[in-house]
């Protein structure tokens, strides 16, 4: 970067040189054009590398020795305009160094074939002033301030990147740069050329007695050092707008494609860099809200999670048909007792990794892990016309998964399964600090007391009347009988599944 730095200031001798090349082309006259290049050389090549130096120094040392980063930070929010004015100060200087020969030593810049500086009427030499200023120190000082403002776009990317120094967006307007651009490159070229053509038709006679151009040539001559000086700062300006726009849409394609943990550097201090300051922050929005569906997600579904933050889901509470799922290891007990704690928990994890899968396949959410029991529902929070099939369909899958393969260190468990089906309210449970969501009501205590149920019947899977009216055009059952539930007053008839 430094480099960069050195090269971009330094280019301002070639375009001081291209300005007088321009001047040569048409003055004839290389004795002059060698007079003025040797002076830009030394103003704008070793007296401006020195310049540059040390305007760089506070940034370049954060690179070689991790120096202070806040002066650094300074130093790169004001290099741009600290460029700018010394770049100014130069052209300043070579107009004085020219200016003053014209009234005190005339010779000094003078070719006698091609101009005669002591021949020059003074109404001349005065309007020759401003045009000599413009081109020399206001048009360079002009084109160094976005020159050095592109490179100070890719400067804060870069040390955001290495250094995380993340500047704010700032209170700069692109409307009032684009209004000092117009003052610059439209009104005082006008004004130039207004002057210009009225010395000329002033002095008009008088010409020959000082230079071999006519009025035009000169004229024109101004002109087009102008237009090359125009047409490279229209360049830059346009730069200085697209470059961070560029920046902003690359950080937009990695959110597209959720990426959330980009950060665009914050590298113009006007409405752009506003922009991208609220897009950090929608950024970082998304990112808690990933984060929050992520942990979300591993005890719903993913479209659950989407769904619940989204707002489209009632989580204060809403009557729903749900089909409850519970399952239970048989002889946990016993086989807990000849394992450790370690063996007991890599058990339970595979376990239950089987079992949510099964139940998330067949559309249901597994609301919660109590010991050894996984708690499931259908049709909750998200609408399943088919929730007392697949709750079924899902207890199939778990009873022969459980009966084919082996868990933890070799171990062999039988699941026993309640299904039931009735009405619930579903919505968030808890208190304000820790909330659950969850499904409460009778029904719920019924697949409860039917899991319970297969010890007595001998059984895997029982399904309550409820389960049995929706789905029984669906499965071969078999009544087991009627029977009242532990804690309730009522009878119910308790099916099992032939399969």
């Amino acid at each position: 970067m430094k480099k960069r730095y050195y090269l971009s200031m330094l280019s301002m001798f070639l375009l001081i040189l291209a300005f007088s090349t321009v001047s040569l082309l048409f003055h004839k006259s290389l004795e002059i054009f060698l007079k003025l290049g040797s002076v830009q050389f030394v103003l704008f090549g070793p007296l401006n590398y020195l310049g540059s130096y040390f305007l760089y120094k506070p940034i370049d040392n954060i690179f070689i020795h991790g120096g202070d980063t806040e002066k650094a930070k300074k130093r790169i929010s004001r290099l741009t305009w600290y460029s700018t004015v010394w770049i100014f100060f130069l052209g300043s200087l070579f107009v004085v160094i020219i200016v003053v020969p014209l009234f005190l030593f005339p010779a000094a810049f003078s070719d006698s074939e091609v101009f005669s500086v002591d021949k020059m009427p003074l109404i001349f030499k005065l309007f020759a002033i401003p045009p000599i200023f413009f081109i020399n120190a206001l048009l360079p000082s002009f084109i160094t301030y976005f020159l050095i403002n592109d490179f100070i776009l890719d400067l804060k990317a870069k040390v955001f990147l290495q250094f995380q120094i993340l500047y704010p967006a700032g209170k700069k307007r692109i409307g009032l740069t684009l209004f000092f651009v117009f003052i610059i490159l439209i009104v005082f070229p006008a004004l130039l050329v207004i002057l210009e053509l009225t010395v000329a038709v002033e002095i008009e006679d008088k010409y020959p007695g000082f230079t071999s151009l006519s009025p035009l040539e000169t004229t024109l001559t101004d002109r087009l050092v102008v237009l090359i000086g125009m047409i490279l700062a229209v360049i830059l300006l346009t730069r200085s707008f697209t470059k961070p726009i560029y920046s902003l849409l690359k950080n937009m394609n990695k959110v597209r494609e959720l990426d959330y943990s980009t950060q665009a550097p914050i590298i113009t201090e006007d409405e752009i860099g506003m922009l991208t300051q609220e897009f950090n922050k929608m950024v970082k929005g998304l990112k808690e809200r990933e984060f929050i569906k992520d942990t979300f997600g591993k005890y719903v579904t993913k479209e659950v999670a989407t769904l619940i933050l989204d707002k489209k889901i009632n989580v204060e509470g809403e009557d729903r048909l749900c089909t409850i799922l519970v399952t239970d290891i048989a002889n946990y007990t016993t086989i807990s007792e000849e394992l450790t704690p370690k063996e007991i928990v890599l058990m339970l994890n595979e376990y239950f990794s089987v079992l949510v899968n099964i139940i998330q396949n067949h559309k249901g959410i597994v609301n919660e892990f109590v010991g050894d029991a996984v708690f499931a529902m259908f049709n909750v929070p998200l609408d399943d016309p088919d929730h007392a099939v697949n709750a079924i369909n899902a207890a199939l899958a778990i009873e022969k998964i459980t009966t084919t393969r082996k868990f933890g260190k070799n171990r062999q468990l039988t699941t026993r399964i309640g299904i039931n089906t009735g009405a619930v309210v579903a919505g968030n449970i808890g208190s304000p600090d820790r909330l659950k969501y969850g499904v409460v009501g009778d029904e719920v205590n019924v697949a409860a007391r039917l899991e319970q149920l297969n010890k007595q019947y001998g059984t895997h899977m029982l399904v309550g009347e409820n389960t049995y009216d929706i789905a029984k055009n669906h499965f071969n059952f078999i009544q087991l009988g009627n029977v009242q539930l532990k804690g309730k007053k009522k009878t119910i008839n308790v099916y099992k599944v032939n399969n």
